[in-house]
């Protein structure tokens, strides 16, 4: 039987990142954060806005996004390098898409998540502070 990289072994296979893909968006857009053209941004941002009032999934909507907005980068530098972002700022997760375009054509893109927690900076409050505070 073949031996698995030690270094890679797992890889794909993260639970929590499943949950968090698979997970829907509560709360208001905070702010959006772009190096796209104004134009491919805006649309970035009604197609990411749509499919979410819709219901659909954090990755559902990220899919969305890149075949529907972010392929015209694909087509607007042909022959050219470029590397942008797009990131969506709620109130309680962070998304950031980026674009990687290859001057051979080739485009990727890659996604970052993340989930923001509140914490109480005063250490008196008790069981709203920071629950990793006291941890020995």
């Amino acid at each position: 039987m073949a031996e698995h990289c030690a270094t890679t072994r797992g890889a794909g296979n993260n639970r929590a990142f499943e949950d968090a893909a698979n997970s829907r968006i509560s709360g208001e857009l905070q702010e959006v954060e772009s190096d796209l053209p104004e134009d491919i941004k805006e649309r970035a941002l009604s197609v990411f806005r749509a499919s979410i009032s819709d219901k659909c999934t954090i990755q559902q909507a990220i899919d969305k996004v890149q075949k529907e907005a972010l392929v015209e980068v694909e087509t607007r530098f042909k022959g050219q390098r470029f590397k942008g972002f797009i990131k969506f700022d709620y109130d309680t997760s962070v998304i950031t898409i980026n674009v990687n375009k290859f001057g051979n054509g080739n485009a990727q893109f890659s996604v970052g998540m993340g989930v923001k927690r509140m914490v109480c900076p005063d250490p008196f409050m008790g069981k709203l502070s920071d629950p990793n505070m006291n941890k020995r």
